[in-house]
């Protein structure tokens, strides 16, 4: 036989709030603070803060330059030649970043010969002992820097031409000149 359970409902009728309290509190979840973490960075701080700053920010490996001294690129000379990862070319040796496995060149150290050198940077002091010397560095982001300056003049002289051209036009007080066909121009008032 089934049994029949009395409604809770039922037995809260002639109650104003039904066991709620105040007639606000079943609005939402604002009677107790928000639902979930809502407010833990407000007025529920102390119950969520051990939660907080513990997050670990992913630190990206950095990729290493392998440098090398002059000094020490001309006592290796003969061995790179033996090695093939160096060649000897018009009384100088042209030594390629990729082949060597060195991306920078410093300057300790002294350049005995001529030096020609490819797909690898060197420091500022570097590159002065190496032209000195009558070498050449290739293929680096310093020779494409160098470039720019000349393109970069020929960009601004462009733009004062039209700058000056712009202002010539002002000067004549922005009157319309003549079309073709011998018509005059009109004249604003």
């Amino acid at each position: 036989m089934v049994v029949r359970k009395k409604r809770r409902v039922n037995r809260l009728r002639g109650q104003r709030t039904h066991g709620a309290g105040d007639t606000k509190n079943r609005r939402g979840g604002g009677c107790r603070g928000g639902r979930g973490k809502g407010g833990s960075h407000k007025h529920k701080f102390s119950k969520y803060y051990m939660f907080f700053g513990t997050e670990r920010k992913q630190i990206l490996p950095q990729r290493t330059v392998a440098a090398i001294n002059i000094g020490q690129l001309q006592e290796r000379l003969p061995a790179l030649l033996a090695e093939g990862k160096a060649e000897k070319e018009g009384g100088g040796f042209v030594v390629d970043g990729h082949k060597v496995g060195f991306d920078k060149i410093l300057s300790m150290g002294s350049v005995r010969e001529r030096l020609v050198l490819r797909n690898i940077a060197a420091s500022k002091k570097a590159r002065e002992k190496i032209i000195a010397a009558g070498g050449i560095v290739e293929g680096t982001k310093q020779e494409e820097e160098a470039k720019k300056p000349e393109k970069r003049e020929t960009e601004t002289a462009t733009k004062s031409a039209e700058k000056i051209g712009t202002e010539s036009g002002a000067k004549t007080g922005g009157k319309k000149e003549a079309p073709a066909g011998g018509a005059k121009p009109k004249e604003s008032k």
